[in-house]
């Protein structure tokens, strides 16, 4: 039977050069969190927003009584690539994917800009 090799860490105290590196670069994350903490709720944001717009969607095509095949065949997008559209949380599609979803169902995409 082989032996396994084992790696070990070895533990050493860090320079002062590495010390003063590894404190600077704490310092620089301080100073970015909360530009980087509000970048990230934007983002948040902006997925709500458009899970909304895909269950308005999702919602107008179950009342119509649309399948997905039948939407499929509407749109020209394959019907797993719509199935994950609707019920994946990470979705990010185009707004051409979203215009011709749209379409399908006699909707029209409407974007608009606001001032915050």
């Amino acid at each position: 039977m082989a032996r396994k090799k084992v790696r070990r860490r070895i533990l050493r105290k860090a320079t002062a050069a590495e010390r003063k590196r590894h404190q600077k670069i704490r310092e620089q994350i301080e100073r970015e969190k909360p530009e980087l903490i509000e970048r990230g709720r934007r983002l948040k944001a902006e997925q709500v927003r458009l899970r909304q717009v895909l269950e308005a969607l999702r919602a107008a095509r179950l009342e119509m009584g649309i399948t997905l095949s039948e939407l499929a065949e509407r749109t020209g997008i394959a019907k797993s690539n719509l199935s994950r559209l609707e019920n994946a949380e990470d979705a990010n599609p185009t707004v051409r994917t979203l215009s011709r979803y749209a379409e399908a169902l006699g909707k029209e995409l409407v974007i608009s800009i606001e001032s915050r």
